[in-house]
């Protein structure tokens, strides 16, 4: 829309009033009022702009920190080759526990789920009724004759009739403890069979299935000589134990996963093999360096944004954040952070300067190689502080453990047994338990979840080592500021909340704008009509007196 302009119809009527321009005296007064208070007001809607926008941007920056870290934490520094990758590999499960080596593996029988088949169904149209038994425990069998030992462990079916085989199987695969799956095995729709599959492996994870069905004729059951079974019902496979010798020793466990031999890996049994295969475990110098200068990036990257936001400049603009206080502090909790000692990892305190990791003047951070390259040939084991949380102990014999809840302050601490009264630290108090394997426990209610296991029931005093990677405390640092109840999230709502009442107070300078150029505007009309009625007035008395004198 085009404006057009308008006419001051006052000022053209003014020619006998006051000879003022009326509107541009209006507007001058109204100025006068109006505009300083808005300029004051519209220079602190900017600043307060500025600064949610600054705490928007902080926000960010502080999440793609949390998220850098985050990253950091889950680096590897260890790796785990195997000579015999398809019989036998390890996974890392805790770096914080690991240490590089070799170990031999040979003779390796992989622990198996018991696996059983009904066989000998032409079709699956058939109709069946049983009455069944789950019962749990081992077998073992001789010359072909198959024994049961049960472990005390059974299921009862509902009685069934007149079931179809699929039917029959849905039936068995509803069992805790096994599945049923029918096969066909020729594919030409005239062999099937159902095969039960136990869930775990162990040689006691077998089960034995017996049919109560009066006039029963062995159709589902698991017989004690299957080669005179009148329907070929087979032991596929029996449950057994993983058998192995693990550096020369002959071990056996439940499980092809095995966490309780290499401290921090689990060993997994793959496949049956005789021949010794080795697995090496090492440190990656490299991978060690590329977290090292991770963390630098980081720190930098996060420093310089909030130096940005909190810049003074004498003379300048300032940052957007450059005086809140809330701000001021996370600055200033970074800082500490970066210099801060981390404790729980060793008899002494380790320092990120140890690591290489040190600060020029300009407060930036930078690699220092050589304190680097000392600390990985002497201490190596001192860098997981930058993403390993540890719970370890100086005895191999106890192994200490926490849930996820466990909030342990981070530190050392000697736990002691003071006559039979055992202690953590010096206030903390123990409760030992004795275990059924010659073992014993430890665990207290001022840090519930935490948890320590010792393979001998009275271990001797020892040491407890809790450390919170420096990581970990960039991140809880960053959540800090993002969690709601923060004083930056407060600061943002007083910021949004001032912007709000400062937006406010310009609309009612516009209102209190309009009603002062009306009012103005008619008072100054009233004293215009007045002076042009006088005016005129003025002008007939001086025609008349004109005309008198002419006479």
């Amino acid at each position: 829309m085009v404006d057009v302009a308008k006419p001051d119809y006052l000022s053209l009527v003014n020619k006998n009033g006051s000879g003022f321009n009326v509107s541009e005296l209006v507007e001058a007064m109204v100025s006068a009022e109006i505009e300083p208070r808005r300029t004051l007001e519209n220079d602190k809607l900017k600043k307060t702009e500025t600064a949610i926008s600054g705490i928007s941007y902080l926000n960010s920056q502080v999440t793609k920190t949390m998220n850098n870290f985050t990253t950091i934490s889950s680096d590897k520094f260890f790796s785990a080759v195997s000579s015999n990758s398809s019989g036998v590999g390890l996974t890392i499960t805790d770096e914080s526990k690991s240490a590089e080596g070799t170990v031999s593996i040979a003779n390796v029988s992989t622990a198996k789920k018991m696996v059983f088949e009904f066989a000998g169904f032409n079709s699956l149209a058939g109709s069946f009724s049983a009455d069944l038994t789950i019962n749990f425990g081992s077998w073992s069998e001789s010359s072909g004759t198959y024994t049961f030992s049960g472990s005390g462990t059974s299921v009862n079916l509902d009685q069934f009739s007149g079931k179809t085989l699929q039917e029959v199987a849905d039936i068995l695969d509803a069992v805790d403890g096994i599945s049923a799956q029918i096969i066909d095995k020729t594919g030409t729709n005239n062999n099937y069979s159902l095969t039960i599959t136990g869930s775990s492996t162990g040689a006691s994870a077998g089960f034995q299935i017996v049919d109560s069905l009066a006039g029963k004729d062995g159709r589902w059951e698991t017989p004690a000589n299957p080669s005179v079974d009148a329907y070929d019902n087979n032991f596929n496979q029996l449950a057994s134990d993983a058998s192995f010798d693990f550096n020369g020793v002959t071990l056996s466990r439940t499980t092809n996963s095995i966490s309780d031999l290499i401290a921090g890996s689990t060993l997994e049994l793959k496949s049956d093999f005789s021949s010794a295969a080795t697995i090496t475990m090492a440190r990656s110098k490299s991978a060690i360096l590329q977290t090292i200068n991770d963390t630098i990036f980081s720190l930098n990257e996060f420093k310089a944004e909030i130096d940005k936001l909190t810049e003074i400049v004498v003379g300048g603009d300032n940052g957007p954040l450059a005086m809140d206080p809330a701000v001021s502090k996370l600055k200033s909790d970074f800082k500490k952070l970066s210099v801060a000692p981390i404790s729980g990892y060793a008899d002494s305190d380790i320092y990120l300067t140890e690591l290489g990791i040190k600060t020029n003047v300009n407060g930036q951070f930078y690699l220092d190689e050589t304190v680097f390259n000392k600390t990985y040939t002497n201490n190596p084991e001192r860098f997981s502080v930058l993403k390993d949380q540890n719970l370890t102990t100086n005895k191999s014999s106890v192994v200490a453990t926490r849930s996820i809840y466990t909030s342990i302050p981070p530190g050392k601490y000697a736990v002691s047994d003071s006559s039979g009264s055992w202690k953590l630290g010096d206030t903390v108090s123990l409760t030992r338990e004795d275990l059924s394997d010659g073992g014993s426990s430890f665990s207290t209610s001022s840090y519930p979840g935490l948890l320590m296991i010792s393979t001998v029931q009275n271990p001797g005093d020892f040491t407890l080592y809790a450390g919170t990677s420096f990581s970990k405390k960039i991140i809880d640092l960053m959540n800090d500021v993002l969690d709601e109840s923060s004083s930056i999230s407060n600061a943002n709502t007083t910021y949004t909340a001032k912007n709000d009442d400062l937006s406010e107070k310009l609309e009612q300078l516009e209102q209190r704008e309009k009603l002062l150029k009306t009012r103005y505007t008619a008072q100054f009309g009233d004293m215009e009509s007045a002076m042009t009625q006088f005016n005129g007035t003025k002008t007939l008395l001086e025609n008349l007196v004109d005309s008198w004198n002419q006479k």
